[in-house]
């Protein structure tokens, strides 16, 4: 075709869409009124494909360099935000799009969805759409389709955010991201401009963001886990050597001093001092033999067939010489479960009753059956600590500021682990001056 153009005058013009990239156009013009001949117009259709796969090998370049750089900053354990920030700003710059966000599904309600990080967002918008109903906008849709999802014309979409429907957003598109193969979020890039659409190599990159997305946040979860699982291992053996130090003290002192002095001391004294070591080492004999019940509860038992009268008759026996034990029922039924681990969770919390009961006060033991599940519950005269939150009762070394007896504070994480080992639960119930607890596998 002919037409005018300033400074030039009339020229010829041919016109060749570049292919996937609407309404891009390689444009040709000619001084005077010649056509282009067919031959040109094939050439010039030709460099339109190569410019084509050009721009495409360095958007997909551009591309590489982002994801490596996003790569680079999970490996070396940048803070999580930080590496949620860089792929939100790296995906507005790649698409050339106004804005992008990546979405979480919020923890405290599964149906919604929060925004973790931006890119060209303004505050205003980022509070009407900080929390929003999964399934509502692109977003929300691709958590919930578990898939690419693109709305064309966004302002007239049935399920578009209404804070980007008054921004008057064209398009949008997002893609689902996974955290350990589970969708947990998703990330999305739009547009205000009219006309703009999404082609296959941008939704591709977006994929491939989205993928990285998911690689963060799995490896961060998986590094917390991983320091958590340290700290506690630190603090375990802080104060497992804390507790093995303060008897072997006292007994090394006493063998040190009857090294020394041993030939000058009293008969009485040093009798009181053989007795302390010989008590001392009880305590350690029983901390000791504590880690290793809490290390079995690790490893799985063998199950056998035990009739429940039994079983509670055995864990009763020996405990009735120290305190008052009624066995308030046990029904007589045969049951198939791992026997030595039921005994060692019900040798732990009669324990525990004994050592908390006040005075004289009765140990009562009750056995019942319903659906194959046997529940067994020990209670005892007193309270739980005031200063103690119930399921903090069953964390290592936990014992109230009242105690009065001499454990310290491994007992009942060792019931729960142990009852854990077998598929069972301990819960504590705490009313009219009684306290129960109850052992359900």
């Amino acid at each position: 075709q002919n037409t005018v153009i300033e400074g030039v005058g009339v020229c010829s013009v041919a016109v060749v869409p570049i292919e996937e990239r609407k309404p891009a156009r390689l444009i040709l013009a000619r001084a005077g009124e010649s056509e282009f001949t067919v031959q040109e117009r094939n050439l010039l259709r030709g460099m339109a494909r190569v410019l084509a796969l050009t721009l495409t090998m360095l958007e997909r370049q551009k591309l590489l360099e982002r994801l490596s750089k996003i790569q680079r900053s999970i490996s070396h354990r940048a803070p999580l935000q930080q590496v949620l920030d860089a792929i939100t700003t790296g995906a507005t710059e790649l698409m050339g799009v106004e804005v992008a966000g990546l979405r979480v599904v919020d923890p405290a309600d599964p149906s919604y969805s929060l925004i973790v990080s931006t890119s060209g967002v303004s505050e205003e918008v980022l509070e009407s759409i900080r929390r929003t109903p999964i399934g509502e906008g692109a977003g929300g849709r691709a958590i919930l389709e578990e898939g690419l999802v693109i709305i064309d014309e966004y302002d007239r979409a049935p399920d578009a955010v209404p804070g980007f429907v008054a921004k008057h957003l064209q398009v949008a598109m997002a893609a689902p991201v996974y955290e350990n193969g589970v969708v947990a979020g998703s990330l999305v890039v739009a547009s205000y401009k009219h006309g703009r659409r999404f082609n296959e190599t941008e939704q591709e990159g977006l994929l491939a963001l989205a993928e990285h997305a998911s690689l963060a946040l799995t490896d961060a979860k998986t590094v917390d886990a991983m320091r958590e699982a340290q700290r506690s291992k630190d603090m375990f053996l802080a104060m497992v050597s804390h507790e093995l130090k303060t008897p072997l003290t006292v007994i090394m002192g006493a063998l040190r001093t009857l090294q020394v002095h041993g030939a000058d001391l009293p008969e009485e004294l040093t009798n009181e001092m053989l007795d302390a070591g010989w008590k001392r080492g009880k305590e350690l004999e029983r901390l000791i033999d504590r880690l290793l019940q809490g290390a079995r509860a690790e490893l799985a038992g063998t199950e056998e067939e035990v009739r429940v009268s039994d079983l509670i008759r055995e864990a009763v026996r020996g405990f009735e010489h120290s305190r008052s034990v009624a066995m308030k029922g046990a029904p007589d039924v045969l049951v198939r479960m791992d026997k030595h681990a039921v005994l060692e969770v019900l040798g732990i919390l009669l324990e525990n009753a004994v050592a908390h009961s006040p005075g004289h006060g009765e140990v009562a033991v009750q056995a019942s059956m319903s659906d194959s599940e046997l529940t067994v519950s020990v209670s005892n005269p007193g309270s739980l600590p005031e200063d103690l939150d119930p399921d903090s009762l069953f964390l290592p070394f936990q014992r109230g500021s009242a105690v009065r007896s001499s454990g310290v504070g491994l007992g009942l994480y060792i019931a729960g682990r142990v009852a854990e080992s077998v598929d069972g639960r301990i819960r504590v119930h705490s009313e009219d001056g009684q306290v129960r607890f109850t052992l359900q596998v």
